[in-house]
């Protein structure tokens, strides 16, 4: 048995004990779950340097992972969701509306409407990263060392505004990682490289100009510069086994299939959880020790075509933005999930993506040959859906403080998420299909290059005002050579870069809004373009790249006449009741879609 049972167990009533529906009240518990697995099983074949990792007594290597369980106190409907935490953050309660954008942070998350309450869902969350710094908030793993002998591995980081100093993590604003140590600050061989965007070229800086200042902080002459990408390559003296995160989510969830008598798992991940799921099929991590299916089905969010450093020497769970093991293929989902198959236990999957992930470079490569870009056979266990004009940030209005050229829109994608849940679980439960798939295809021309939407854009920027990015300002998805013992968990840094893969997104229509995948109200009956790009704001003397994570709101590019207020909205309230037909938006969603629509038609046109 891997997962040993939980630590340390406090229980308390959730929301003062109120009760949710037909299944009474919800009980709030944290803990820690003790770890132990086997690494002679072929369950945990892969682990990168798992064998090299200290055994105990019962030679078994081990483990703890924070847990919080959210439970019916009646025992429910016999149904576990098990979240996967996004940087340690709970991110709030999953396929709920009306929590505040800081319940992502918070150590107890706000029920809002409790669609899953009312119901009667068990949810779990489950630590899984080494390097969170684990508290209240902040759900992390325990997990050892194992030792090596110290190669060379890279940090990499890009400031908004001057720093004199950068720590030896991927940490930066509200987020805060535990840093891979030196193993000596006087270091000849270690090597610091700069560019301007993401696609430049790196120059090395000369070794007299920059120094550890200690072992776990990096300094440099003048600061390191507001959107530059610095890239450290240097030797730490510190291995965790970083794969252990994949087994704890996998024992723990098996755990709670037994101790809590669960009919059905599903697993949930958002943007780097997204991508941890991926890997997690990926590796077939879904059967455990015992054999055991883990997940009967899958939900990840703007995971795109990447997974993530989760299992390999000198991992950084945490990376955002640089390239590596995270960009390796495969890319698409039957490629991807291909090793779980073969093995057994393959759940159902749902992949959702914003359009921002298309335009980064790598949503496309979900469902499109890497080589050719061509269409490739929908797998008969997944669905993929584009969320059209949304962006990878959503709903929150932090993205009006960031560093843009345009404005930015606050387009909510939860009520389609919240509808893709039930379909999933109508399709584990009792074999009822999801909605079709609703993705850019090459077959029926709606997939095409980005530099022929942008010649689009470009043409009606200046009488229009607002900025487009240059097509050389744009990232791209390459072959990447990380060195010959890359399989085995071990990369080569400074890493090589080759071939760009084929970068799709969707076509556009006379206005400048996406054509396909699925549409918000808002967005059906546009009153704006949405995109899912904007560059950063202009600064003399850098090129203007896309920013991170974040899509556009801007005039629309036709001359045609915005129709009167209620004829919209009786436009947009039958564009929600075709997503309800189409199983693509719940009933009691209806309202607050429309109601998103007109919010901005009034404050568009008055």
């Amino acid at each position: 048995m891997a997962c040993e049972g939980l630590q340390g167990i406090v229980t308390e009533p959730y929301e003062n004990g109120r009760s949710w529906g037909d299944y009474g009240p919800y009980e709030w518990t944290g803990a820690v779950a003790t770890i132990g697995v086997d690494p002679d099983n072929a369950a945990n074949a892969g682990i990168t340097d798992l064998r090299l990792a200290e055994r105990a007594a019962d030679g078994r290597v081990h483990a703890e992972a924070d847990i919080r369980l959210l439970a019916p106190a009646g025992g429910g409907n016999g149904k576990l969701l098990v979240v996967v935490p996004n940087r340690g953050f709970l991110g709030g309660l999953p396929f709920a509306v009306g929590t505040p954008f800081e319940d992502f942070i918070a150590p107890c998350p706000k029920p809002g409407d409790g669609l899953l309450l009312e119901q009667g869902w068990t949810i779990a969350w489950c630590g899984w990263q080494w390097d969170v710094k684990r508290s209240p908030s902040a759900l992390g793993l325990a997990t050892p060392d194992a030792p090596c002998t110290p190669q060379p591995m890279r940090i990499e980081f890009r400031p908004d505004e001057q720093q004199d100093s950068h720590s030896l993590s991927d940490s930066a604003l509200i987020f805060t990682f535990a840093d891979y140590p030196t193993v000596d600050v006087d270091d000849p061989d270690a090597a610091l490289y700069v560019r301007t965007a993401p696609e430049d070229e790196p120059e090395l800086l000369p070794r007299d100009c920059w120094r550890f200042s200690d072992s776990v902080t990096v300094t440099i002459d003048g600061g390191f510069q507001a959107f530059h990408w610095y890239t450290l390559i240097f030797r730490s003296s510190r291995n965790p086994v970083s794969g252990m995160g994949l087994l704890a989510v996998r024992d723990v969830t098996a755990f709670l299939r037994r101790e809590r008598h669960v009919t059905e798992a599903l697993a949930f991940g958002v943007s780097q959880s997204g991508r941890f799921l991926r890997q997690f099929l990926y590796e077939a991590r879904n059967v455990d020790e015992a054999g055991n299916v883990v997940f009967d089905g899958v939900f990840a969010h703007i995971a795109s075509g990447r997974r993530g450093e989760f299992n390999h020497r000198y991992a950084q769970p945490a990376l955002t933005h640089p390239i590596g093991f995270a960009n390796l293929p495969p890319y698409d989902t039957s490629a991807t999930i291909a090793p779980q198959r073969a093995r057994g236990g393959l759940p159902k999957l749902i992949q959702t993506n914003t359009s921002w992930e298309y335009w980064r470079g790598d949503g496309a490569l979900v469902h499109v040959d890497p080589d050719t870009g061509e269409d490739l056979p929908e797998d008969p266990d997944a669905r993929t859906y584009l969320l059209r004009g949304t962006d990878h940030l959503g709903a929150t209005a932090l993205k009006t403080m960031m560093p843009l050229a345009n404005p930015v829109h606050l387009l909510d994608t939860q009520p389609i998420l919240r509808a893709l849940l039930i379909a999933l679980d109508a399709w584990v439960s009792d074999g009822t299909p999801p909605p079709d798939s609703a993705v850019p295809r090459r077959s029926d021309g709606t997939a095409v290059d980005r530099d022929q939407v942008l010649q689009r854009f470009t043409d009606a920027a200046k009488s229009r005002g607002f900025h487009v990015p240059g097509p050389s300002a744009l990232p791209l998805t390459r072959d990447i050579d990380l060195g010959d013992q890359v399989a085995d968990g071990i990369g080569r840094w400074p890493l090589r870069l080759g071939k760009a893969k084929p970068a799709l997104v969707s076509a556009i229509d006379a206005d400048g809004n996406e054509t396909t995948g699925v549409a918000l109200p808002a967005v059906a009956v546009a009153v704006a373009v949405y995109t899912g790009w904007n560059p950063r704001r202009p600064v003399p003397g850098l090129p203007d790249p896309l920013y991170e994570f974040v899509g556009s709101r801007l005039p629309l590019l036709s001359d045609r006449p915005i129709p009167p207020r209620d004829e919209y909205e009786q436009a947009v309230h039958a564009a929600a009741e075709a997503l309800v037909v189409r199983r693509l938006l719940l009933p009691l969603d209806v309202d607050r879609t429309v109601t998103e629509a007109l919010t901005i038609y009034d404050d568009l046109v008055g």
